[in-house]
């Protein structure tokens, strides 16, 4: 048998084609990991609502994450009822509802993900209009997401913005105290 090599050319040309189809499947690569990356942060704030959701119902008291900001750096608090008539930011001012845990830095637990809304991203479904970019922490005017006792919780949603314009949204539903994760991506919100 006679055995032939490949020129230069046919070479080169192979290693083009390989460029090109690494070039064509970079974006894509690069947002998949970043929804993954904001899937993950996603999972430690459900974790949170989780554990706190579940100190109210063995407690038989009222507890809360309340996001404040020390410093400029956002953090989190879980406080309990101290009065009977739910956890209030005066009662926290005045002592009578007390901190179970925190202030702890309110981190998303992975470097490209942080608290926050892309600019054009389109409000979840059933909402119309654009998200305001100017308030990630949805949970009323006391950023405080409440847990009951019986299961219900305060309605609310938590943005995070990952990279290339991924975009997610943790929504608290308020009698049924369920926990949704939704993900914007490629123009459509998709629940996780």
């Amino acid at each position: 048998m006679k055995e032939k090599g490949h020129t230069l050319v046919e070479m080169m040309f192979v290693l083009l084609i390989l460029g090109l189809c690494f070039c064509i499947g970079l974006p894509g690569l690069k947002a998949y990991s970043s929804q993954s990356q904001i899937l993950g942060a996603a999972s430690v704030f459900k974790q949170e609502f989780l554990k706190a959701r579940s100190i109210a119902t063995s407690s038989g008291r009222q507890t809360a994450i309340r996001f404040e900001t020390e410093n400029g750096v956002p953090m989190i608090s879980v406080y309990q009822d101290g009065g009977c008539n739910g956890v209030l930011s005066s009662e926290i001012s005045r002592g009578l509802d007390h901190r179970i845990s925190g202030p702890r830095r309110l981190q998303a637990g992975a470097p490209t993900v942080r608290i926050a809304i892309h600019p054009n991203i389109p409000n979840p479904p059933p909402e119309s209009g654009y998200l305001d970019t100017s308030d990630p922490i949805r949970f009323g005017r006391s950023e405080m997401v409440s847990f009951t006792p019986l299961g219900g919780a305060t309605p609310g949603t938590l943005y995070l913005a990952g990279e290339y314009g991924v975009q997610a949204a943790i929504r608290v539903t308020g009698n049924t105290n369920r926990l949704r994760l939704l993900i914007y991506r490629f123009g459509k919100w998709r629940e996780q």
